[in-house]
Order: C-alpha cells, then structure tokens, then sequence
C-alpha cells in the first residue's frame, strides 16, 4: 500500500465518523456518490485521488468533493489499554 492509499483509509474512516455524528450533512450526500477528498495543504495526496477517482467513476454517478480544512488535535480513543508479551 503507496503512503496515498493509507492516507485515503485514514480520510475515509474520519469522514465515516463526521457523518456518522452529523446526520443532517450525511443526508446531504447522495446516494451511490463518488466523494472526492481535497485536504488543505496536500496537494500531491489532492491531485492522486482526484485523477484516480475519476478515472473509476461510473456512467452518470454523481460525484461531490469534500473538503476537509481542519483537523482533530486529538484521538478520538478514549481509553486504552495494555499487556506486555513475555
């Protein structure tokens, strides 16, 4: 996996979690759409998934961009814990 396709896993299950705690904006993404991912200030990642994405893009689906400006400074974990392996 390319440092692209890891960070679009990290991306995408961030975005999952926004819409999941934001129904109203999750209501706004229609159906079977091709979500675009444009984050500030990673223009190579931005670039890599816009011409990967249209390339695949089905006849006629819809397709919407997300823009993510704007990051957590934290976790989202909130407790953890941990064994040590003998």
């Amino acid at each position: 996996m390319n440092k692209f396709t890891e960070f679009l896993a990290m991306v995408s299950t961030e975005f999952h979690r926004y819409l999941m705690e934001n129904e109203e904006f999750a209501d706004r993404v229609p159906a079977n759409a091709l979500i675009i991912f444009q984050v500030e200030g990673e223009e190579g990642f931005n670039n890599w998934h816009k011409e990967t994405s249209l390339k695949n893009r089905e006849t006629n689906q819809p397709v919407i961009y997300i823009y993510v400006k704007k990051w957590r400074k934290h976790s989202s974990i909130e407790e953890v814990s941990m064994a040590g392996v003998p």
